[in-house]
């Protein structure tokens, strides 16, 4: 058993995106092209978002983002705060500081999201914006944090690495309506994944759709004049053409990915805990991670040797990353992401899971923690 087996997800598509990457190849055409413009529109009306801008990377997109809201390269934004959650990927806190602003961190609520209650209590004068996470594929409290930043007159921007496809309200995550604006990525682990690197940033302001599309191409506004510092920050035109191929049929795969995670909850409640999901959201399970008490590398230990692989998100909170220690924050801050990052196991899933191989997986685990 794979953790995540993504072959499956191209095997069903196979012949469709056999052809796509030949009609790439056949004319050559690998920046930019009319299969970048088609998923940026199919992705665009799916959220019902006015503007998206493909990239080279979910941590492109996030520095991208804030390069777009005027935080531009090679200025001082040394006393610039920007506020993440403790609990996340590197990425969230590691855009905002490669940029030389500060990053303040933010501990977790039962979802595994920005706790809404610690948030207010860290905006000062010098707060710039909020990177909300959406966590293992459900999103944070938007009416609370959208509540803050206008009070305080700071952006928001969502990070829908792990939740394209998931719904806050009834408002689709990266619709421009959870922030100034949403990245998502398409990395292969993702449930809408291409085969390499790859992300979208999501916006409804056409001034921050305009600087997206320059700053993503070295800030160049047409025949070579640079008016911005940008990168090479564009989605190349083969994985989108890959991605408009499993785009098709997304929907039916999030639904099953969903029965999935509801299958492992329903047969593993009474053992461990599981994701609780806030009921203003519907996941999309990026992740399916439940926390044991105790011996949390020993149990996973076990299940390896029983052929069930698990995996850890996150095995170190941001605030203690050997490359933030600058910050200052310690052990013991951050209480409820500390406590997560020790109990925290992820159990296989993906968008063809088969039900007897989640049996295999709960079947084992029972096991291993009868005998705790």
């Amino acid at each position: 058993m794979k953790y995540m087996n993504l072959y499956r997800g191209y095997e069903k598509r196979k012949e469709a995106i056999n052809k796509k990457i030949s009609s790439v190849i056949e004319r050559s055409q690998f920046i930019f092209g009319e299969e970048l413009d088609a998923l940026e529109k199919e992705l665009s009306d799916y959220t019902g978002v006015k503007y998206a801008v493909g990239v080279s990377s979910g941590h492109v997109g996030l520095v991208l983002s804030l390069l777009a809201l005027g935080f531009d390269a090679g200025e001082d934004h040394s006393e610039k705060e920007i506020i993440v959650p403790a609990m996340t990927f590197f990425s969230t806190a590691e855009a905002p500081a490669f940029l030389g602003m500060k990053v303040k961190v933010c501990d977790i609520d039962k979802y595994f999201n920005m706790d809404i209650k610690k948030l207010e209590s860290l905006i000062n004068k010098n707060t710039a914006a909020i990177i909300p996470v959406n966590l293992f594929g459900q999103c944070a409290d938007y009416n609370a944090i959208l509540d803050i930043a206008e009070k305080n007159n700071i952006f928001v921007i969502e990070d829908a690495c792990q939740s394209f496809g998931a719904s806050y309200n009834n408002i689709k995550s990266c619709s421009g309506k959870l922030g100034d604006i949403a990245v998502t990525s398409f990395f292969p682990a993702k449930p809408l994944g291409c085969f390499g690197d790859g992300g979208m940033v999501f916006t409804n302001n056409e001034k921050l759709y305009n600087n997206l599309k320059q700053l993503r191409h070295h800030g160049d506004e047409g025949g070579m004049i640079h008016v911005k510092l940008g990168t090479t920050g564009r989605l190349d035109n083969m994985q989108a053409g890959i991605l408009l191929e499993k785009f098709k049929g997304f929907d039916d795969d999030m639904e099953h990915r969903r029965k999935a995670a509801e299958y492992y909850s329903e047969q593993l409640k009474d053992i461990v805990k599981t994701p609780e999901i806030a009921e203003y959201n519907t996941s999309v399970y990026a992740q399916y991670v439940i926390q044991v008490e105790n011996n949390r590398d020993e149990i996973r230990n076990k299940l390896n040797e029983l052929g069930v692989p698990t995996a850890l998100y996150y095995p170190h909170p941001i605030h203690l990353a050997p490359a933030l220690s600058k910050l200052g924050y310690k052990e013991g801050d951050m209480p409820v992401s500390e406590y997560a990052s020790k109990h925290n196991i992820a159990l296989p899933i993906d968008n063809d899971i088969l039900r007897e191989e989640q049996d295999i997986v709960i079947e084992a685990l029972r096991n291993v923690l009868k005998k705790q």
